[in-house]
């Protein structure tokens, strides 16, 4: 089994593990090294072709490949080593990861490890929805994926189950597609996104806009034909062969759960000081793994801040 020891070893190549991998870089930390379960570096952003990224942190206004690209080009000429195809999947202390890749299993020992894994879409099979396991049914993320990556077929018409940031991205994402959204519902009485954007999307795309309402069933045989939805008392059927799921974040924190470190008890986040920090520890917690979610490039602003206060305390 190889051994080796960095500075800092980031879990997570999204724009959180990134951001502050570059900063410490730039800090005067030698030996910083990020690891990746996907096979490619740039997180959720690479997948999302719509504009919006880079507002906060690169003063930019772009997709969300070319904010990816950004990030793995700058982390790449700043000497930060990448390591795709990996996951981190135990603790052999709390200094210490073991690593799994194509290359056979590492043990990783670093002075500060940061934990970038991000979060999750709760699927239908976490929101306890009634119907048939059938084809149609997508979470924001594997919709992009399928989309933008795997140039896969996707249906024709379209449900979208929430009203945050991401639902629109999912409108965006069914457009490219070729998908027709017909109906946008939340059991919340507002919505979760910015002011007039719903209504804006909805007079430019031409979906039905369903507060207070929840999806009880999905119709389905071999593929999705509608869902069942009720609010109050009336229930009726909206037609559609495609339904997205769409935020309701959970954190990947599956290895702080392994360490049995502590976790909010309302958000499901690891339970950190003001600088990431989780106590009695040098692991820390950036971007979307501490929720509730945030944009990427307010994660990257963060990851920078905390990367920064890192960088003093190992040097």
């Amino acid at each position: 089994m190889k051994s080796s020891t960095v500075d800092v070893l980031i879990v997570g190549a999204g724009p959180a593990g990134l951001a502050a991998a570059i900063e410490l870089k730039k800090n005067g930390v030698k030996n910083v090294r990020v690891v990746e379960r996907e096979k490619i570096a740039g997180g959720v952003p690479r997948h999302s072709y719509h504009l919006g990224y880079g507002i906060r942190d690169l003063k930019r206004f772009i997709s969300g490949p070319a904010y990816a690209k950004h990030y793995v080009d700058q982390a790449l000429k700043t000497g930060v080593e990448i390591s795709t195809s990996t996951t981190a999947t135990d603790w052999v202390d709390l200094n210490t990861l073991s690593l799994t890749s194509p290359f056979g299993i590492e043990q990783v020992k670093a002075k500060a490890i940061l934990l970038a894994t991000g979060a999750r879409e709760r699927a239908r099979s976490a929101r306890a929805v009634a119907g048939k396991r059938a084809a149609g049914i997508y979470t924001t993320g594997s919709l992009q994926q399928a989309t933008y990556l795997e140039s896969l077929y996707i249906g024709k018409t379209a449900i979208i189950v929430g009203t945050e940031h991401v639902s629109l991205s999912a409108v965006i994402t069914l457009k490219h597609a070729g998908v027709k959204t017909v109906a946008m519902i939340t059991e919340k009485r507002k919505h979760q996104t910015v002011f007039g954007a719903p209504t804006l999307l909805r007079l430019i795309f031409g979906f039905k806009l369903h507060l207070d309402t929840k999806i009880v069933e999905i119709q389905a045989d071999q593929r999705v034909s509608g869902a069942k939805v009720r609010s109050g008392n009336k229930e009726w059927v909206i037609k559609a062969d495609t339904i997205v799921f769409t935020g309701d974040w959970i954190p990947d924190h599956e290895l702080i759960r392994r360490a049995n470190l502590p976790i909010d008890s309302s958000y499901k986040s690891p339970i950190t000081d003001s600088d990431g920090l989780i106590p009695n520890t040098q692991i820390y917690s950036i971007g979307n793994l501490t929720l509730p979610i945030k944009g990427a490039d307010k994660c990257a602003v963060e990851a920078r801040k905390i990367a920064r206060k890192i960088a003093k305390k190992i040097s």
